[in-house]
């Protein structure tokens, strides 16, 4: 029944209408769609790595990370591949003396000399590859965090150690980029404490420590907070 539109207050019989199934009109027909909430455990941040869990603010969000960029790898490899070869050309270098009128296939580092290099070849390889062990725990367990209040310099592969980067040294900071770093996307970022070597998408990276330095949070801006004790 619905009101009639000639008497008001008379009620009439409403038109008869077809229902259509809903697999035939589709699931976009629906006149009202369901809204789902989401629920947000109160403490608990969006996006948050596990090494600052618990760490943020309760206005704080993560807005970036960056961890060390894959060509730390490549000194280590070019260093061990470059002594292969070089081992292998002096152990492999041979004379061919003429002895009673036949050639004879004599190594050219032969006695104490060859094993001496050899001793060396080892020692030096062995040292990259320590060097390569080290810049893998380093690939693994060191990262930056940038909040919109904070810069966290998290270290750590089975344990955690973070350490909160102040202002003043933030304020501070440069970027820089080789040509090689422009093709393959990797920097440093140098500040007055320490420096962030070969790091993943330096310039973003750059961008957020600068961005809380002087205090700005998205599109606005507002002063950092700092604390000057004067005797």
């Amino acid at each position: 029944m619905r009101p009639s539109q000639d008497q008001p207050g008379e009620l009439v019989p409403a038109e008869p209408g077809r229902a259509v199934p809903m697999g035939a009109a589709g699931a976009g027909m629906m006149p009202h769609a369901a809204v789902s909430t989401a629920i947000v455990a109160p403490g608990l941040v969006s996006g948050t790595p596990a090494e600052l869990s618990g760490m943020l603010l309760p206005t704080e969000s993560v807005t970036f990370a960056s961890s060390p960029h894959p060509i730390i790898f490549a000194r280590p490899v070019i260093g061990f591949l470059v002594i292969c070869i070089v081992l292998g050309v002096l152990l492999g270098c041979q004379t061919h003396p003429i002895v009673h009128g036949h050639h004879q296939n004599v190594p050219l580092i032969q006695g104490i000399a060859r094993t001496v290099v050899l001793v060396i070849g080892m020692l030096l390889l062995l040292r990259e590859v320590v060097s390569l062990v080290g810049r893998l725990f380093h690939f693994l367990a060191y990262r930056v965090v940038t909040t919109n209040r904070r810069v966290f310099m998290v270290e750590g592969l089975f344990g955690r150690r973070v350490t909160p980067l102040g202002n003043t040294a933030l304020a501070g900071a440069t970027m820089s980029q080789g040509l090689l770093g422009r093709m393959f996307g990797f920097g440093n970022v140098v500040m007055n404490s320490g420096a962030m070597r070969d790091m993943r998408d330096p310039v973003r990276l750059y961008r957020e420590v600068e961005a809380v330095a002087m205090g700005v949070d998205g599109d606005t801006w507002t002063q950092p907070i700092r604390q000057t004790i004067i005797p």
